[in-house]
């Protein structure tokens, strides 16, 4: 009994230095393991969870913040019948990372810079002549405006998504995605806490493949 406890009495100890070390040092993960006398993989399964916590932390306390406090209101769109080609063109020119497709002006799908490049790596089919409509993600995932953030973050996760229409009585009046979510969140804590929260997304994304 007395071994257990002495183990358990250091390990705490190197929590507590490799906790210390993370917010207060600019040490590596290399240099914070040889501190701790512990290996790399070891030290950044810790760090992790310290992220992983802070990130939920400041979640939980902005949890019924509106989603409208950091949702941007100028949306990008397109109508289905439009090319792959023309959605390319369009992103590019208005400088965004994707847009809506909609048929007859109702929100239909999303298309991103990131499927699109993996289309173009993926297929043959020449984008010009691409049908818009059938290579958009659908059915769109969507919040509604009068949803929290903390459901929206809830959305992103379960869903494997950065990117999150929010719709009002069936019009889209914004878009929110996980780097406004992290800036907003990242002023009320440390600096750096927006790579932490944008990490723990990551990170249970890659988990639920």
């Amino acid at each position: 009994m007395m071994v257990i406890k002495g183990t358990q009495t250091e390990l705490e100890r190197k929590k507590s230095l490799i906790d210390t070390l993370y917010h207060h040092s600019d040490l590596s993960v290399e240099s914070i393991s040889y501190q701790a006398d512990m290996s790399m993989t070891q030290v950044q399964a810790m760090i992790d969870k310290i992220r992983k916590n802070e990130a939920l932390e400041v979640l939980v306390s902005h949890s019924k913040t509106s989603v409208e406090k950091i949702m941007t209101r100028s949306v990008v769109s397109l109508e289905s019948s439009k090319t792959v080609y023309d959605a390319s063109k369009m992103m590019a020119k208005k400088r965004v990372g994707c847009l809506v497709v909609t048929s007859k002006g109702k929100p239909l799908g999303i298309v991103t810079k990131g499927d699109i490049v993996k289309g173009v790596s993926q297929s043959d089919i020449s984008f010009k002549n691409r049908n818009l409509g059938e290579f958009a993600t659908r059915p769109l995932i969507y919040a509604s405006s009068r949803q929290t953030i903390e459901e929206v973050a809830d959305l992103m996760i379960k869903n494997k998504i950065r990117k999150l229409p929010v719709l009002q009585q069936g019009k889209v009046v914004g878009i929110v995605t996980a780097t406004d979510l992290a800036m907003f969140l990242s002023p009320t804590r440390r600096p750096g806490l927006t790579e932490s929260i944008l990490h723990v997304i990551t990170r249970e994304k890659s988990r639920k493949k």
